[in-house]
């Protein structure tokens, strides 16, 4: 059987290494030196990322990642995005060769592009697993595509999958995988919560909040939740300069006193479970609720490597790629 000729790069914001102060250190380093991650002056930013954040974050960071770090030596972002990279390849079939790379740490998007192009790929679909853009992240992956060939003299056909925030098989995998842990029609409030952005950001341009806002309104018709018991936010802030609202933590700890006792919630811009999911949200974010008089919470999983999203993230792809099969 002749070797493939169609790649598929399968992209996530990445991980550390381990979860110590030195990997989480050179990690951090990678990410908020991005300019689409941060694009304040150099001269103003880089003295105060490396005198100041870095020393102190890296330590705080590194405790966190210790609290959800698996035993095989990998994090969860790791663990669940190999395991869908397996469960595509073996979907997809030996015509199309899938890789894994992170924007930020190990295996990275210069080497897994290197590795196919010397493999013979001819053609690549690069396929962000952010469901909603954002040029901080989706845009910074096509940013370190276009880098890794800046100086090549051969440069494969390139394609990059857009945003599936609105794909009926995302909403539908979203919403079995939602119903494994909770029922839409019993009395619970419900919060979905997506990764923040500065306003900035959006005044700017970028689609982010109306893409959130969009996953919002169809995974909510599609759980048939009344209006009444469901808000949406935006969690993870960083820096001093406004951010999307209303913010997660601060609706965590309001919530109860507004009489809603029972709340489940959902993180639909994460594919894969991760630090800002099981930390910030299934443990910081419950203790939060519950100490501000919550009764019940239940945060509803990622789509992680279920079969239902393994087979409608290959259906994407199989879009993607279907005129060069």
């Amino acid at each position: 059987m002749p070797s493939p000729t169609i790649g598929v790069l399968l992209t996530q914001l990445g991980t550390p290494d381990a979860p110590e102060p030195i990997a989480v250190r050179r990690f951090l380093r990678e990410f908020l030196s991005d300019k689409r991650v941060v694009d304040l002056p150099r001269w103003f930013w880089l003295p105060l990322l490396h005198g100041v954040i870095l020393p102190t974050r890296s330590r705080r960071s590194a405790a966190l990642y210790q609290t959800i770090w698996r035993s095989d030596g990998r994090s969860p972002l790791l663990h669940y995005s190999l395991a869908t990279t397996d469960g595509v390849r073996q979907r997809l079939g030996k015509d199309v060769e899938v890789h894994l790379a992170m924007r930020y740490g190990q295996p990275n998007i210069a080497n897994a592009l290197h590795t196919m192009t010397a493999a013979g790929i001819q053609r690549i679909l690069i396929f962000p697993l952010f469901p909603q853009y954002s040029s901080a992240a989706t845009a910074s992956i096509f940013d370190a595509v276009y880098q890794t060939f800046a100086s090549s003299r051969f440069l494969p056909t390139l394609r990059f999958a857009a945003p599936f925030f609105n794909a009926p098989s995302y909403i539908s995998a979203l919403a079995a995988t939602i119903r494994t842990v909770a029922d839409p029609d019993k009395p619970m409030d419900w919060l979905f919560s997506f990764h923040g952005l500065p306003t900035r950001f959006v005044t700017e341009g970028d689609p982010y909040q109306d893409q959130c806002i969009e996953t919002t309104r169809l995974l909510v018709k599609e759980l048939a939740l009344p209006d009444t018991r469901w808000q949406m936010s935006f969690q993870s802030r960083f820096g001093r300069e406004p951010w999307l609202k209303p913010n997660t933590d601060g609706m965590l700890k309001q919530l109860p006193g507004q009489g809603k006792q029972n709340l489940v919630v959902v993180c639909p811009g994460f594919s894969a479970d991760c630090l800002e999911t099981l930390e910030e949200i299934a443990h910081q974010g419950k203790e939060n609720f519950l100490q501000a008089g919550g009764k019940q919470f239940i945060y509803a999983p990622c789509l992680n490597d279920t079969n239902v999203w393994l087979d409608a993230l290959t259906g994407l792809i199989e879009q993607e790629i279907s005129g060069w099969r």
